[in-house]
């Protein structure tokens, strides 16, 4: 093929990622991108040869202008060509950071524009009558490309803001660890775009090759030999944030270690007699009244002092807040929140776990109550609780998620049963729950009768946020301490080290996006289970790392990682969401 077709189908498929990665409402650069090459060239993380052939193993100088310009324009308004940087190029000393960063965005931006044009060929591409979109197995491998694609967004956009906001040191960190993801992000969702589209995939009607061969060119590129350790992300908070964070960790360092580490009431009520349980809900309900954002201020703290998680309840209280009367608000929130009545959340039955809508437990109306007959699984912390949220059905048997009701049951009302289930590590946290014609109070059913699926719906959403689970926190402590008893000296764990403290890096930037964006009247919706698998990924990656590297004394806390696919809908079913609610492929028959 001529080098001016090659090169306009370049530019076209460049125009095409710039389309897809840049913020709806932001303006686009015309920028020159001659200084862009000279910081990349000058830095050392590209080779080009000019149009007349001059020497140079990789890259045409037009191809890389195009690239270079267009993810240029897709990142606006993350602001890596102002400030500092502006005046560096124009003293002739490029940045080693920005070269970085601006490699990582390019790398970000040629896979989405690999993944948008597999999803386009999915849904337009029949087999056996349907869409190839519409078969789970390509809607998997789509939804996975969609996790690596946010981790990589995640750290670029972040490496880029570092470039003008960051100490030199800090920002050479974020941009190394940015580039270094991205690249292994991007060959990973080239792969898959390739395998989607299939054969076309390695033709000139696509460009997924092209767009593999330069994340690879791009990954080889010159990351420092051994960069600075991650900053922390205080960098980002806001000088409220500053001022909220530093008396969380006044109040950690004067409360030091706890007492038993297994009682996880007591750390329930400490934790929240010093303000930091629900910190974004009402203050009436026992909150303060701040930002989402907070949230993740108090996990990230906790995490990096080697202090439990905040108890995973947020979901349960969202619940509360988004659906309760003014009367059930003002009865369980605040006791929910301070710890003061246990709660467990009643969905999965022996023949209903991923399937909710196939739950047979029945509600039948009695006059002012609901009697209660089902048997519910895997309930978490139903051993202790005092009141259960319970999903079941009020309307017909067979109506699927049609006629789904929440009840507020009080676990010690007649005729409630709970059987522990013994796990594998001798705990008793999941039970089996049996209701043998349970009367409840009418004032009891959370919202509407029949509005049972949207409030699951709602819940699950804040049950697969990292941080409305506390989960970051714990992963930042299990991987502050394996670094802690690693062998300093072993290249191979220092390089495993290094690749799960940018994946958890990545996921709490990307909880920190998602809190900062979150709107007290809006539930998170799909992009949840998003988060969920971004979690469940590195949640396995610490967790076998640690296995590897501590030995036996690990082996519950990595089999636990398994778990991460699991608990709050397996990952199966968060790739179903993924593909079919967030990439818009079509549902499968």
């Amino acid at each position: 093929m001529a080098d001016d077709d090659e090169d306009r189908l370049l530019r076209d498929t460049a125009a095409r990622i710039a389309k897809a990665f840049r913020p709806s409402g932001t303006r686009q650069l015309d920028t020159d991108p001659a200084p862009a090459l000279e910081a990349l060239s000058s830095a050392g993380l590209m080779a080009m040869r000019g149009p007349g052939g001059s020497t140079g193993p990789e890259a045409e100088t037009a191809q890389v202008a195009v690239v270079v310009r267009e993810i240029a324009r897709a990142m606006v308004p993350v602001p890596y060509l102002d400030g500092e940087i502006a005046a560096e190029r124009a003293s002739g000393r490029p940045s080693a950071a920005f070269a970085l960063a601006l490699t990582a965005a390019d790398l970000a931006g040629t896979a989405r524009g690999a993944l948008d044009d597999a999803l386009e060929h999915a849904r337009m591409r029949r087999q056996f009558g349907r869409p190839v979109g519409s078969f789970q197995a390509v809607a998997h491998l789509a939804a996975d490309a969609a996790v690596d694609l946010t981790a990589a967004d995640a750290i670029a956009a972040h490496a880029a803001w570092g470039v003008d906001h960051l100490p030199p040191a800090d920002a050479l960190a974020v941009a190394a660890a940015a580039h270094t993801l991205s690249a292994e992000a991007a060959i990973a969702v080239c792969e898959t775009a390739i395998q989607i589209l299939g054969g076309i995939g390695m033709t000139w009607e696509h460009l997924a090759h092209m767009r593999l061969r330069r994340a690879h060119r791009l990954a080889g590129t010159g990351t420092p030999a051994a960069p600075e350790p991650l900053p922390d992300l205080r960098a980002l908070d806001t000088p409220p944030e500053a001022v909220f964070r530093a008396g969380l960790v006044d109040w950690i360092r004067t409360t030091g270690p706890r007492g038993d580490p297994d009682d996880r009431v007591a750390w329930h009520r400490t934790l929240h007699a010093a303000g930091y349980v629900g910190v974004s809900f009402p203050a009436e309900a026992g909150g303060r009244g701040l930002p989402a954002a907070y949230e993740a201020v108090v996990n990230d703290e906790l995490g990096a002092h080697g202090m439990p998680p905040v108890p995973p309840i947020g979901h349960l209280a969202h619940a509360l807040r988004r659906f309760g009367t003014p009367a059930q608000r003002a009865t369980h929130l605040a006791d929910l929140l301070s710890g003061a009545v246990a709660w467990c959340q009643g969905f999965s039955e022996p023949d209903a776990g991923s399937d909710l809508a196939a739950l047979s437990t029945r509600a039948r109306r009695d006059g002012d109550a609901y009697r209660v007959t089902g048997t519910k699984i895997w309930t978490s912390g139903a051993v202790e609780a005092e009141r259960c949220l319970l999903l079941c059905r009020t309307g017909e048997p067979d109506g699927r998620h049609h006629g789904l009701s929440v009840l507020l049951v009080p676990m010690d009302a007649p005729g409630v049963r709970v059987e522990p289930i013994v796990t594998a590590f001798e705990t008793r946290e999941f039970a089996q729950v049996f209701f043998d014609d349970v009367r409840v109070p009418a004032a009891d059913l959370l919202g509407a009768e029949g509005d049972g699926w949207a409030i699951a719906m709602a819940l699950l959403g804040y049950e697969r946020g990292p941080a409305d689970i506390g989960w970051t926190s714990r992963l930042a402590a299990a991987l502050a301490e394996t670094r802690a008893q690693a062998a300093a000296d072993d290249p191979r764990v220092a390089e495993r080290l290094g690749h799960a403290e940018r994946w958890l890096y990545a996921l709490r930037l990307r909880v920190r996006d998602r809190l900062r964006g979150r709107s007290p009247d809006a539930d998170p919706g799909p992009e949840g289970s998003l988060d969920k698998l971004l979690l469940t990924r590195v949640d396995r990656i610490v967790g076998r790392l640690r296995l590897d590297v501590l030995g036996p004394d690990a082996m519950t806390g990595y089999l636990w990682s398994r778990a991460a696919g699991i608990y709050g809908g397996t990952e199966q079913i968060q790739r179903d969401i993924v593909a079919q609610r967030v990439l818009g492929l079509p549902r499968g028959r």
